[in-house]
């Protein structure tokens, strides 16, 4: 069955938060009358969060679960929830309550006036960041500086994001580093992108995933858009 909505979370050691969300998420769905389904992507956690939402999905029938055989990566994880999901919208969020559940109907408001693609946005008038040290405003700031070439997006390394699914039909995308929303904004196909939004809170349960590992990738990631961007303009 065809739903509305296909939200993918990808996952690894989020057993102490998964649950939680998903159980907001479907409550906030019920009050907004949204026929969406959560697909939960994990990379074998060792604290077991995969085994955790299987559980879950025996009891609530709009869970999917893909379990692969380590840790791949968020973004390739992502990739694998699209080819999964059954929406004519697909969304991604993170699992550690970092992306407000309250935004997702606006963000689906969005897709049913017009949107092709929403971004949910900490640099959009109204948006922010709490509890940010000055080390990883200036990180975040230094990314997005990377990525403004591409695009006038205000958030182009959001993660928290929403499109229609013909935004990626055919289209290859770069399973390098850890910002799909970014890989989407390059080479996705839309015509009309909207921000909303949102105040980015940090996790409360658990450790950040972000390491030197990530940033070296993102810039690895930059390179292959730029090639990207060099080849379309040659064709």
């Amino acid at each position: 069955m065809v739903k509305a909505l296909s939200l993918v979370i990808p996952t690894y050691n989020e057993r102490e938060n998964i649950l939680g969300l998903i159980k907001s998420l479907n409550q906030v769905f019920r009050e907004n009358s949204i026929d969406a389904e959560i697909i939960v992507v994990d990379d074998n956690s060792p604290d077991n969060t995969g085994k955790a939402c299987v559980e879950l999905s025996r009891k609530l029938k709009n869970i999917v679960v893909i379990q692969r055989p380590g840790k791949l990566g968020l973004s390739s994880a992502v990739i694998d929830g699209f080819n999964k999901s059954k929406g004519g919208t697909i969304g991604v969020m993170d699992a550690d309550f970092s992306h407000p559940v309250s935004v997702i109907p606006k963000m689906f408001s969005e897709i049913k006036k017009g949107a092709d693609l929403v971004i949910g946005s900490r640099y959009a008038k109204g948006g922010d960041t709490k509890g940010w040290p000055m080390q990883r405003k200036i990180t975040s700031f230094g990314a997005t500086m990377l990525a403004l070439p591409f695009t006038r997006i205000k958030d182009p390394v959001s993660g928290f994001l929403m499109f229609r699914r013909p935004v990626i039909e055919g289209v290859k995308l770069s399973a390098i580093g850890y910002k799909i929303g970014l890989e989407i904004i390059v080479r996705g196909k839309y015509k009309k992108a909207v921000e909303v939004p949102y105040v980015f809170v940090n996790r409360k349960v658990g450790k950040t995933k972000l390491n030197m590992k990530e940033y070296v990738n993102y810039l690895r990631q930059i390179s292959s858009l730029i090639g990207y961007k060099l080849q379309t303009r040659l064709k």
